[in-house]
């Protein structure tokens, strides 16, 4: 049997390190078949499969015929977030007991560190100020010599806040335990998580509406799931109370970006963006250059690190699954269901 990995030609320009790191990982597990082929055509159609024992899938389509072609198939992985797995023959996986191992994950930490960065910048200005020094500004010249915070803001430091995380996947999680370590009083949205994940996170777990009412600080860590589209609405984002920060770094999708744009230019909200409604963001975007919004392009998952760890997911658990063992990154019926196509949210059954 041999591991294949299906690759498009130009996979080293949108995944830099993955394609060395991938192989040398596959190499430690087997022997390793590499086929350049474009997105869209079958597999089958490019390559016998009727050895094969796992498939990364970075190129090429996995139809229900390629599946027929290999019986001996035991994994497929790529990054195959809200969009990827529509474009394998999940049925037939899942009948074979095939697991779909999912990448994504590799992103989780790249990502929430950009989202405790974001949010500690937008606290103390951090941006603003280097922007003023980097300009030549005297500064030093302070209206009170022991604070120089904007008071019209939520500022100062995060441990005193209340700080509510919309989504406690594998990034949300994250930054909600950080800001749990930090002394903050941490308040969580997920209706698909146990109320265990909530207490090992050290959450309070909590309706929207009393999230939105009670925090100071909403961090937007939920992926674009049909059944999250503005979930924090229009409504919602008006019942946040004035100088509150709102940070966004997974998609916009979850947001009523019209409104909050409106609070924001009004001066009666802060925000913290990596991902936006509209990219590139355009020159004209009121949102650009105002004290009270820092501002990343999209680069949050976009590391080194994320990218070697795309590697080190799905080759660990191809390595599980041939040793007989069960995968780490492995997608659910549930998982597939809610990422696309669920449009109804589940209540809180874990406060």
């Amino acid at each position: 049997m041999a591991i294949l990995f299906a690759r498009t030609q130009n996979l080293e320009r949108s995944w830099p390190f993955v394609p060395e790191a991938l192989t040398a990982r596959l190499n430690e597990i087997d022997e390793v078949r590499v086929v350049q082929i474009e997105r869209g055509v079958p597999l089958g159609e490019a390559t016998d499969l009727s050895h094969v024992s796992a498939i990364a899938l970075f190129g090429g389509q996995l139809t229900e015929a390629c599946l027929a072609r290999a019986p001996e198939l035991k994994a497929v992985g790529g990054v195959l977030d809200n969009w990827g797995h529509r474009s394998l023959p999940v049925d037939g996986m899942f009948e074979r007991d095939i697991p779909i191992i999912d990448g994504t994950r590799a992103w989780a930490a790249s990502v929430a560190e950009i989202t405790l960065a974001l949010t500690l910048n937008a606290l103390r200005m951090i941006p603003q100020w280097h922007k003023r020094m980097a300009s030549g500004e005297r500064l030093w010249n302070f209206e009170y010599v022991q604070f120089c915070d904007n008071p019209d803001f939520v500022n100062g430091t995060l441990g005193t806040k209340t700080v509510g995380v919309m989504g406690l996947g594998q990034i949300g999680g994250r930054m909600a335990s950080w800001c749990n370590a930090l002394g903050s009083r941490v308040l969580g949205y997920d209706p698909f998580i146990p109320k265990s994940r909530l207490d090992e996170l050290g959450v309070e777990g909590v309706e929207m509406d009393t999230l939105v009412d009670e925090c100071e600080i909403v961090v937007v860590t939920i992926p674009p799931t049909p059944s999250a589209r503005k979930i924090l609405s229009r409504e919602r984002i008006y019942r946040l109370r004035k100088g509150s920060l709102v940070v966004i770094t997974t998609r916009a999708h979850a947001v009523d970006m019209d409104a909050l744009r409106e609070r924001i230019i009004a001066n009666e909200l802060a925000g913290a963006f990596d991902v936006y409604d509209n990219e590139p963001v355009p020159t004209d975007d009121l949102l650009r250059n105002r004290v009270n919004v820092v501002h990343t392009p999209h680069i949050a998952g976009r590391t080194r690190d994320a990218n070697l760890q795309v590697a080190e997911v799905i080759g660990d658990d191809f390595e599980r699954i041939l040793k007989g063992e069960a995968p780490q990154a492995r997608l659910s019926r549930e998982a597939i269901d809610v990422r696309g196509s669920r449009t109804d949210l589940p209540a809180m059954q874990n406060q």
